[in-house]
């Protein structure tokens, strides 16, 4: 017995591979990273109160100087609401440095009422530009949560 192969007789046995098929078409570039926002992505704010002493603001989104006003008009609604706000910048896209007088008006004004405003954030460029602005101090490294769970014992 044999075991020679010959392009004669048997071949027809084999299969002939097939060449390699090119997927890369059907792979997603990677997004690039970019310090200009999407103009057209609109900033989102959104309200949870998980307890009836605490707001939780959840920013989503580039935070921009001309979408400030929104923001700023939600968290001042809150700082009458409750005696503790947590401004949530995790899920902020990019953050223009010039926001940085708005967040201090907001600070100022809920020294005013009483309020104590947190702000937390996961995201390595906005705590870098919040450190940048001068607002390091009063910025959590973290989530609404982990600033909720600290609070929670204070007030209960």
């Amino acid at each position: 017995m044999s075991t020679e192969w010959s392009s004669g007789t048997g071949s027809a046995l084999l299969h002939r591979e097939r060449a390699p098929v090119d997927l890369s078409e059907l792979v997603p570039s990677p997004r690039r990273e970019s310090r200009i926002p999407d103009r057209d992505e609109p900033l989102d704010v959104r309200l949870h109160a998980p307890t009836p002493d605490t707001v939780i603001v959840r920013v989503i989104g580039p935070l921009e100087a001309h979408s400030c006003a929104t923001l700023a008009i939600r968290v001042r609604q809150q700082l009458h609401r409750a005696p503790d706000v947590i401004l949530d910048l995790s899920s902020v896209t990019w953050m223009d440095l010039q926001v940085a007088t708005v967040l201090r008006a907001l600070h100022a004004m809920a020294v005013d009422c009483g309020t104590h405003l947190h702000i937390a954030a996961e995201n390595d460029r906005v705590l870098e530009g919040l450190r940048r602005i001068d607002l390091g101090e009063r910025v959590v490294p973290g989530t609404a949560d982990a600033v909720l769970a600290c609070i929670a014992p204070r007030n209960g």
